[in-house]
């Protein structure tokens, strides 16, 4: 029944899911090692096929629920664009994709669930995602290969912690580790994702807004720094196809700004591209607009 008090929320149905998180890229000697061996046989659940043996471990107090995030402490940019050079336009020849045409459509919001519900179950499945794409980069992103955290030539993001005033320089890789332990400490303590009903709280979209703006730089470093590789292992059509659910996701639902994905601006315009003219072949077809994906 519409309005019905007794309909489980959306939030409810997916928080289980956060109970045994993978631990992802964080060395677990039973997961694939080589990127290969990783992405060469996944397909669209790959992302849901990760080792969820490992729990991972608590961030003592955690994070204070209104401690504002300071983005630009944590990005240092010069005036110059990141991909201005040939070694960082590799990205933009990205054509490979799964069968997703009507992804952008799918990200519309259920009839008989709340946009901050919806918000929440997608950024949980999207953090998967992301995961997934950890695990695969650990192979190729090394502190070697990747001293800094960046995105192009000239984009370079430190990391600032639960509790931090000073931000940090880490490697890549680090980076990416900080991220997915502190995200899932994050929707998983109760203080962001409620339960049993509650109300959402009123720091909810500022929290989501910093996990998508971080989300996307490991999207864009892997665009700009280890696209060769991925397409050397045949892993192009996942990677385009995570990002374009990102991509499409936050950008519906306003979680980044313009200036937050420039590094990936012109890859931005050329997968909204195709999917404005795949919409208006559905529209000329007749086909209904698809609603959001079942939670």
């Amino acid at each position: 029944r519409l309005g019905s008090t007794q309909r489980p929320s959306a939030v409810g149905r997916l928080l289980p899911l956060l109970a045994p998180y993978p631990r992802a890229s964080l060395g677990n000697a039973s997961r694939p090692r080589a990127m290969g061996a990783t992405c060469s046989t996944c397909n669209r659940s790959a992302t849901a096929s990760l080792d969820m043996t490992e729990d991972f471990p608590a961030w003592g107090a955690g994070r204070p629920k209104d401690a504002p995030v300071n983005a630009a402490a944590t990005l240092r940019q010069s005036i110059r664009a990141p991909g201005d050079t040939g070694q960082f336009r590799v990205h933009l020849e990205a054509q490979a994709t799964l069968g997703n045409d009507a992804l952008r459509q799918s990200l519309r919001v259920p009839w008989d669930v709340t946009r901050d519900e919806w918000i929440a179950c997608k950024t949980v499945y999207i953090f998967k995602e992301m995961i997934f794409l950890v695990s695969v980069l650990e192979e190729v992103c090394t502190a070697e290969t990747c001293p800094r955290m960046c995105a192009g030539r000239d984009v370079v993001y430190d990391w600032l912690g639960p509790g931090e005033t000073i931000p940090r320089p880490l490697t890549a890789y680090q980076y990416m580790s900080e991220l997915v332990n502190t995200t899932h400490e994050l929707l998983a303590e109760g203080t962001v994702l409620p339960r049993n009903g509650a109300p959402f709280p009123e720091h909810f979209l500022r929290e989501m807004k910093t996990l998508h703006r971080r989300f996307f730089r490991v999207y864009a470093h892997a665009y700009l720094h280890h696209f060769a590789e991925v397409r050397e292992n045949n892993c192009e059509r996942h990677l385009n196809y995570l990002f374009k659910h990102w991509l499409f996701f936050a950008r519906m639902y306003d979680l980044v700004t313009d200036s937050e994905i420039a590094p990936l601006m012109e890859l931005v315009r050329k997968f909204e591209a195709q999917a404005d003219e795949v919409e208006a072949r559905m529209r000329e077809a007749g086909k209904p607009p698809a609603i959001g994906d079942t939670v």
